[in-house]
């Protein structure tokens, strides 16, 4: 999904660091990808899961390319667990990841961006925020605080600094593909009946921090096929 949503941004003509934590190697493929394309774009070793590392992404992200416009929190990582079998170190490995990150990133960010006059934040959620999900309570607790936080911070960053979110629904990664949700009669049941794609995911990030987004701060965008309907 990130490689989509680099992808998509970068063909708008926007510069790209990519911070991927573990997977290096192919943020370095993606970096390379874009530039072959006539792009800008590098990639740094990033576990948002560490506060500190936080502050260096965007200090670096700053003093290779001169400024920072858009921020677009999408790291994440689910763990099927039932409540009884999650300890203490799941739950914060959850909410470090989804939740704390996304923080102290936006908390980093968002002076650079008021330098600047603007900003634009994207957040990507996921409809677990809205309805939960069997043996993801700590992944879902973490989505649907990171909603909340989205709303707190649009309250708090403007006029300047846009903040919103993204929620997909049932969305063909390869990840995905290879799990329990990817049944034909799941399909078939979404009122689309059809699955997301990473591209749908991309292209509502490109529409949030687009012009075409001035009017949005606070809000989601939910390409889920019609799964959750609010």
């Amino acid at each position: 999904m990130g490689r989509a949503i680099a992808g998509e941004l970068a063909a708008e003509g926007a510069v790209i660091v990519v911070a991927d934590y573990k997977r290096q190697e192919e943020g370095e493929e993606l970096v390379a990808e874009i530039v072959a394309r006539g792009g800008k774009a590098a990639s740094i070793d990033g576990n948002v899961a560490d506060v500190a590392r936080c502050a260096e992404i965007v200090a670096f992200a700053v003093e290779r390319f001169g400024g920072l416009d858009i921020l677009v929190n999408n790291a994440g990582h689910g763990v099927r667990q039932p409540l009884a079998e999650i300890s203490e170190a799941d739950y914060n490995f959850q909410l470090d990841l989804h939740l704390k990150g996304p923080f102290f990133l936006m908390q980093a960010a968002a002076p650079h961006m008021r330098e600047r006059g603007a900003g634009r934040i994207v957040n990507i959620s996921s409809e677990l925020a809205y309805i939960g999900c069997r043996d993801l309570s700590h992944y879902s607790a973490a989505k649907a605080g990171l909603v909340g936080l989205t709303k707190a911070l649009a309250l708090e960053l403007a006029p300047d600094i846009t903040v919103n979110a993204v929620c997909p629904g049932p969305t063909a990664t390869d990840k995905f593909k290879s799990g329990p949700e990817y049944k034909e009669e799941i399909r078939e049941g979404l009122p689309l009946k059809r699955w997301g794609t990473p591209r749908d995911v991309a292209r509502s990030v490109l529409f949030l921090v687009s012009s075409d987004g001035d009017a949005f701060t606070g809000q989601t965008l939910d390409p889920n096929s019609g799964a959750v309907m609010h």
